[in-house]
């Protein structure tokens, strides 16, 4: 979502010769369709509901994990097995909400 911080990752992924890693600027409650199918997406800000977008680019087998929620927050895994998924609640978390758009 903050070009900046996009900026200074890719340059501290250079240094640690991160090369398996390719951050995207981008609107998060999108993804990055152009890079799936994904073994594991992991989100670290709230989300009220679980967005569709990301469930479609799990890869069979994969999983999301995310914190869900407003003012009380769960920390959430959703599988994907073909056409299915399957939910787990693990516990309560407190994360800051995902916000929409770029900066």
């Amino acid at each position: 979502r903050i070009a900046a911080l996009v900026g200074r990752t890719r340059v501290r992924l250079r240094e640690l010769r991160v090369n398996n890693v390719k951050p995207k600027h981008g609107d998060g409650m999108h993804g990055a369709k152009d890079f799936a199918p994904f073994d594991a997406i992991v989100i670290a800000a709230a989300f009220a509901e679980v967005p569709q977008a990301l469930l479609a680019q799990l890869a069979d087998g994969g999983r999301l994990v995310m914190p869900l929620g407003h003012a009380t927050q769960t920390l959430c895994v959703m599988e994907r097995q073909g056409d299915a998924y399957t939910e787990r609640l693990l516990e309560g978390v407190k994360f800051v909400p995902l916000l929409p758009g770029v900066a």
